[in-house]
């Protein structure tokens, strides 16, 4: 019989207890690329990040902004980053177009916060009354490819608006300064244009595309075919563990907002918390309090598929399977608790 010295039995029980806590060298590395600058939209996954979820699952996940829906579709689809998060309309657009091969693991986003952003003092109260005003947009995202489904849901002549096209970056000080009536974007984010509008004694406003005949899906979590096909195991545990830290963040939205900003010191922790409260309603849909946070039915992901396709003119029509893998949907539910 061998027996094994007390300094070698020590190591030999930590080294077991740490592979079966899944917490060192055995967890497999992950790039998850967000849609954009880190936000409030983002906070769940700095919790799953900071609380362990992702450790617990067996994963190292390694985080980074991102610059734009399709840019992270584009990246997801050539591997550089194995994960990203993306809107429903950019993953649809992108596999209808371009055969980028992406689809979605989970919708996080059971409403689609598309829309606009003006304030209150342009007397825009309406879609109607966007009617002849000047627009700012970027040249290309979610929120932009929409905006024509929106206009012809509503009855609203394009020819009537002047936009103007910026960077991203610039929307803020453009609306601000009163060089045009409304931008277009993320209504999550309006938490970014009270704080600055309120400075100078102005109301920031958002219309959600959604509220006024142009329902969709939102940010979904996102996988390469080749990752689905290939590691599902990895899919489900990343899955489960991403949602796992969203619920978290909206049942503590303080505390998660904490969170980001101490892992990204330049986020700005007011807005952050102002984001967190616009995703209750955003996340936390009729849906998904039934089948649980990243649930898509495949009746409205069918629905979405068709009013993309029609809003978008794409190339082709494709199937719930071309776009959505439901299999990867956590049982039992996931929901906020304290």
């Amino acid at each position: 019989m061998t027996i094994m010295k007390p300094g070698l039995a020590a190591l030999a029980v930590a080294a077991t207890l740490t592979m079966a806590s899944g917490q060192t060298w055995a967890a497999d590395k992950v790039s998850f690329a967000f849609d954009w600058i880190v936000n409030g939209t983002h906070a769940g996954y700095y919790v799953a990040k900071a609380k362990g979820y992702y450790r617990d699952a067996g994963l190292d996940v390694d985080l980074s902004r991102g610059f734009g829906s399709g840019d992270t579709v584009k990246r997801v689809g050539a591997g550089a980053a194995m994960f990203g998060v993306a809107d429903a309309s950019a993953v649809i657009a992108a596999r209808a177009n371009e055969d980028i091969p992406v689809r979605m693991v989970a919708v996080v986003f059971g409403k689609a916060p598309l829309g606009v952003i003006y304030l209150a003092e342009s007397g825009i109260k309406s879609p109607k009354d966007l009617a002849g005003r000047t627009i700012g947009r970027t040249a290309s995202g979610s929120s932009v490819n929409m905006f024509p489904g929106f206009l012809r849901a509503n009855g609203i002549d394009r020819s009537t608006m002047r936009e103007m096209v910026a960077d991203a970056n610039t929307l803020l000080p453009m609306l601000m300064s009163r060089r045009v009536d409304a931008v277009l974007g993320q209504t999550v984010n309006l938490g970014r244009y009270k704080k600055m509008a309120e400075q100078q004694n102005l109301t920031a406003m958002g219309m959600n595309y959604a509220d006024f005949g142009l329902e969709a899906y939102g940010n979904a979590l996102i996988a390469s075919a080749d990752t689905i096909e290939k590691q599902p195991d990895l899919v489900k545990r990343f899955v489960a563990a991403s949602l796992k830290g969203v619920a978290y963040a909206l049942a503590n939205p303080d505390e998660a907002a904490a969170t980001v900003k101490q892992m990204q010191p330049e986020a700005d922790l007011a807005v952050m918390k102002e984001e967190l409260a616009e995703l209750q309603s955003i996340v936390l849909t009729d849906e998904a309090r039934t089948n649980g946070i990243g649930y898509a039915s495949e009746r409205r992901m069918g629905a979405n598929i068709d009013m993309v396709t029609d809003a978008l003119s794409l190339k082709r029509k494709l199937k719930v399977e071309d776009v959505y893998a439901a299999q990867f949907q956590p049982k039992p539910p996931i929901l906020p608790s304290k």
